[in-house]
């Protein structure tokens, strides 16, 4: 038997494929003859390695095919009411684009699309596709995945964590707004029932005060004590929005903020941001002994 005859070599997926039988069957547009720098893409050629004829002169040259994955775990957009969306973002560029992208070049530009109103993920995608697509000259994939439904719970919220995240809150600008912060009450203005609940929302978002860049955080809190209204504790946590600070100070003043407004009687709260130039920083701040827990979430 010979080895490597060509029906032997592995056959990638080809082009076309790529928008038919892509398990991530997203967004696709077809790429229009554009200018290299398209809203703000600015495309670098893409390296090609020199064909290599075969030692054994048994096999033909192979023109590589497939593709590159890329993964952006913190795209964040405002919907039509804006209010802030947060989702992991997908990116099949085929191998054989002219253009392909450069990751800070990357991060700035979809940097831009923090403060743009879509009116649903899939014209996020449709808008993602659309402008990557005639930037690089290629067919571009595109699919966003709402974190809530990829990131894990972190260990020190467990299994019952429950997310703040689909509450109709808007963005609260101007700052950090402690005085959002109230308590749950009935009906009939009386006060709910203490209870033990851990809360988690994945929309934190701060400015770095070094850099101006911004950092993305899960956010959790486990408390006992008279139950927080969830909608003020998101629309607290969304005024962090605009702040600068750092990552560590943040926290500091998530846990006292909460701890003076509402009251718990124990109270631990973490973030776990996502990584930068390869280095996540997680605090924890609580009232009582907490076990060290060092579980990522799916952003980091």
């Amino acid at each position: 038997m010979v080895i490597g005859r060509p029906s032997e070599i592995p056959h990638p997926m080809p082009h076309h494929d790529l928008r038919s039988s892509s398990p991530l069957r997203g967004h696709h547009t077809a790429a229009a003859s554009p200018s290299p720098q398209v809203c703000g893409i600015h495309p670098m050629p893409r390296m090609r390695l020199p064909h290599r004829t075969p030692s054994s002169g048994l096999l033909p040259v192979v023109t590589p095919r497939g593709y590159d994955l890329w993964n952006h775990y913190e795209v964040m957009w405002l919907d039509m009411h804006e209010r802030p969306q947060i989702a992991v973002v997908e990116l099949v560029i085929p191998c054989d684009s002219p253009y392909t992208l450069e990751m800070s070049d990357a991060q700035r530009y979809f940097l831009t699309l923090r403060d743009q109103c879509f009116e649903s993920a899939d014209a996020v995608e449709a808008h993602l596709a659309g402008e990557l697509s005639r930037g690089l000259q290629a067919y571009v994939l595109v699919r966003t995945t709402p974190v809530r439904q990829a990131v894990r719970t972190t260990t020190a919220c467990g299994p019952g964590a429950l997310s703040l995240d689909l509450a109709p809150v808007s963005v609260v600008r101007g700052g950090v707004r402690a005085d959002l912060l109230r308590h749950a009450r009935h009906a009939d203005t009386s006060p709910a029932s203490p209870l033990r609940e851990c809360l988690t929302s994945d929309l934190l978002s701060v400015r770095c005060p070094l850099t101006d860049g911004v950092d993305y955080g899960t956010v959790w809190f486990d408390y006992t004590g008279e139950p927080i209204c969830r909608h003020s504790l998101l629309a607290y946590i969304l005024s962090y929005r605009d702040s600068a600070m750092l990552i560590e100070q943040c926290v500091d003043q998530l846990f006292a903020d909460v701890l003076a407004q509402c009251g718990p009687t124990r109270l631990a709260v973490g973030a776990r941001f996502t990584r930068r130039h390869g280095i996540d920083i997680n605090p924890v701040r609580a009232t009582h002994a907490i076990a060290i827990s060092n579980v990522r979430t799916v952003r980091q």
